[in-house]
């Protein structure tokens, strides 16, 4: 009866969102019925606001590189980048929209995180084939893999450690799988474009910019930009010395962007400060849905799912918590790290293997990727200009999809 009456506020929330009410107004009223459930102080709820807009704020890394990635849109950068490579694949753009989302696949994984490469390719894949549906699912799925696969994650450790090995054998036993979905979300991405066609229009953050002279040269800053977001912290391994971080990687692309494009040092400063608006305000509105989340979550509700998971028979036990994980990170998607501390500990007391963790961190990826509160999917809205619940919405086939072939696979590798 306590779960039930502590599923409410959730419950309210869902429904309004339902109805195409706003995120906030659907936040509010959940959080109002929480409060009233909970018996929390105003104290309580400025705690909570202030939290999850200070959680929003601190993903730095990604603004700053949405902001970079305007900039080079403005000058022409990434319109150039495109046109070369229409030359270079003479009209096949699907093949260019499926190495995108491969290159989106492959930092992720490298880095363990995926929103500030979302924030400098999407625009790029935007740019060159619009708002196409399944491009964009295809890149929320192959960064839901790879950055709960990844052994440089936070999410991989969790499940590393919960099945008492070392997190490079974890990562190397999930391999098959990521490899699998990355290979299915790049097949998506060229059967979305193929179907559909160039759907630029769709993109209302496009930028008009007559181009003129040598592509490569004003293609160069945001080339520059991608390479250094993708490989910076390899190349710093390799020289063996830090130069490549989120701040360096931006001053150098301004210095290339007022050199080598028409925008010159005044307006490349303003480009960039401009860039920053659209994530910085859409983070705060997040930040206070964030918020209201954070409130329902101090009543125990996600805790009392995720201890549903122990009471299903053996053979549905990583089916169960697949589903429970994925079901937890939609409302909690900023956080998923935390949903995995509710459900692992359970799978580890049982003594699953290591497949059984990682099918479970897969699942809260992909539930994230179609929860309002998630830094990916505020990036995606960013880069094809798509509001988030209709990147949510756009998501949520293609992710149900996608974790239904994830449970079967459970049933014959665990």
């Amino acid at each position: 009866m306590e779960l039930l009456i502590n599923l409410i506020p959730l419950a309210v929330i869902l429904v309004l969102l339902f109805l195409k009410q706003h995120m906030l107004f659907a936040g509010l009223v959940g959080g109002a019925v929480a409060l009233v459930i909970g018996g929390f102080s105003l104290g309580d709820v400025n705690g909570a606001v202030m939290e999850g807009i200070k959680t929003m704020f601190s993903y730095t890394a990604p603004i700053l590189f949405a902001a970079a990635a305007m900039m080079v849109a403005k000058g022409g950068s990434v319109q150039a980048v495109v046109q070369m490579a229409e030359k270079a694949f003479k009209g096949k753009i699907a093949i260019f929209a499926g190495i995108l989302v491969l290159i989106q696949a492959a930092a992720t994984y490298m880095a363990g995180m995926g929103a500030g490469n979302t924030m400098v390719i999407a625009p790029l894949v935007a740019m060159a084939v619009g708002a196409v549906p399944e491009v964009v699912a295809a890149m929320a799925i192959v960064t839901a893999v790879g950055f709960t696969t990844s052994p440089a994650s936070t999410e991989t450790v969790l499940a590393a450690e919960a099945a008492g090995i070392d997190v490079i054998e974890h990562a190397a036993n999930m391999q098959p799988l990521t490899l699998l979905f990355v290979a299915l979300g790049v097949a998506l991405a060229i059967y979305g474009v193929s179907k559909r066609g160039v759907l630029v229009s769709n993109n209302k953050n496009a930028i008009k910019v007559t181009l003129d002279g040598n592509l490569f040269v004003r293609a160069l800053p945001a080339i520059a930009l991608l390479t250094f977001v993708i490989l910076g912290s390899r190349i710093n391994g390799l020289i063996g010395f830090v130069v490549f971080t989120p701040v360096t990687t931006v001053m150098i692309t301004a210095i290339l962007t007022a050199v080598l494009t028409p925008l010159g040092i005044t307006k490349t400063s303003e480009a960039l400060i401009d860039g920053s608006r659209y994530i910085l305000t859409t983070l705060f509105g997040v930040g206070i849905f964030l918020s209201f989340i954070n409130l329902i979550a101090r009543l125990g509700t996600f805790e009392q799912l995720a201890g549903l998971v122990a009471n299903v028979p053996t053979g549905l036990i990583v089916p169960s918590a697949i589903i429970m994980a994925f079901l937890i990170a939609i409302p909690s998607g900023a956080f998923a790290a935390g949903v995995l501390v509710l459900i692992l500990p359970t799978l580890s007391l049982l003594g699953m293997p290591s497949q059984a963790m990682g099918f479970v961190a897969i699942a809260v990826g992909f539930g994230t990727q179609i929860s309002p509160v998630q830094i990916n999917v505020a990036a995606l809205s960013e880069g094809f200009g798509v509001e988030i619940l209709q990147i949510c919405k756009n998501n949520l086939k293609f992710v149900l999809v996608s974790l239904a072939l994830l449970i079967a696979l459970s049933f014959v590798f665990i």
